[in-house]
């Protein structure tokens, strides 16, 4: 059994994850654009993100140009804003051709490689687990086509899409082992599949690239999450053919009534909804909290965590109430 999934299991606490760098930096007065491009100031933002809110898991920023960038996208990076694509990279098969395979460490992936290695350094026992995170091999073709082309490539020029996947995933699985040497516990792999895919496009252009992600890298001490909050309960099935050590959902999925579909010892991790998290009172997602816990109550394998990463301008209040939530219906177990 993968060790991440072990220590949940075996916890009398219920666990949860809060991926909350982006709005814990902008209350430090630090801009995205530095936070997200050195390595220093992403470690202080994580250390107060532990500090405050604690919890065993804690994630690196979210950030969902990684590898794109490693490939060559430009970016556009301001200081309130996750970095994103300034311009699309590929169009045709040349474009493919013509990309040269990066390594990890190239760009800013030496950022996102070096934080679980130092914040097991830094932060003083016990220490939580530190996962690293990565956009998979889908989310990454679809950074690098731009969202102009992207259902042209899709449905009119799948074999473009085939070659460049077949380039990302000559990167991808050594960037994946790349966090494992570099003391992460495991990684979220964020590969989100709209419902406007087919189960044969999914297959196709995403879940045999995970497979094989999973199968090369995940041992007992590294485990897969596979991230997907676009799924709905249509898709289930099919994501577990991935193997992953652990699943997180978003909203369109309705855990407590699902949560039987998967084995006792994978992870199923979500789903509070973000618009929740960004919009709503402090007493109402207190109550929404609370209200999943309860529902997953007797679900040993459940992780309470947002169904995505927190936009920067997420009141810091509302995370307070929802670590509130979570101490409160601990303390009644």
């Amino acid at each position: 059994m993968v060790h991440l999934t072990e220590t949940v299991l075996k916890s009398k606490q219920r666990l949860f994850i809060l991926p909350a760098g982006y709005p814990v930096g902008l209350e430090m007065d630090k801009a995205i654009s530095e936070f997200a491009t050195d390595t220093n100031t992403q470690i202080q933002v994580l250390e107060e993100v532990y500090k405050r809110f604690g919890g065993a898991f804690l994630l690196p920023i979210w950030d969902r140009m990684i590898e794109a960038e490693a490939f060559g996208t430009p970016l556009q990076v301001e200081a309130e804003m996750p970095i994103g694509a300034s311009a699309a990279m590929i169009g045709s098969q040349r474009d493919v051709e013509a990309m040269i395979i990066p390594r990890p460490g190239h760009k800013r992936t030496t950022v996102t490689l070096a934080i679980p290695r130092l914040l097991k350094e830094r932060l003083p026992d016990p220490k939580p687990f530190v996962l690293g995170i990565m956009n998979g091999p889908l989310a990454v073709a679809r950074q690098m086509i731009g969202e102009e082309h992207w259902g042209e490539i899709l449905n009119q020029k799948p074999e473009v899409l085939d070659a460049l996947l077949d380039k990302i995933m000559r990167f991808l699985p050594d960037y994946l082992h790349a966090f494992y040497f570099n003391d992460a516990d495991g990684v979220v792999v964020s590969e989100p599949l709209e419902e406007t895919l087919t189960a044969d496009q999914r297959e196709r252009f995403s879940l045999r690239h995970v497979k094989r992600l999973i199968g090369e890298v995940q041992s007992e001490q590294f485990g897969i999450i596979l991230h997907n909050p676009l799924a709905d309960e249509a898709q289930l099935t099919q994501l577990q053919t991935s193997d992953a050590a652990g699943y997180w959902f978003g909203s369109r999925v309705n855990l407590d009534s699902v949560v039987k579909q998967f084995a006792e010892d994978t992870l199923v991790i979500g789903n509070l909804a973000v618009e929740g998290l960004t919009t709503a009172s402090v007493e109402a997602v207190f109550e929404e909290t609370q209200r999943l816990m309860n529902a997953m109550r007797d679900v040993p394998n459940y992780v309470l965590a947002p169904e995505d990463d927190l936009p920067p301008h997420t009141p810091l209040a509302n995370l307070d109430a929802l670590v509130r939530a979570v101490n409160q219906f601990n303390a009644s177990l």
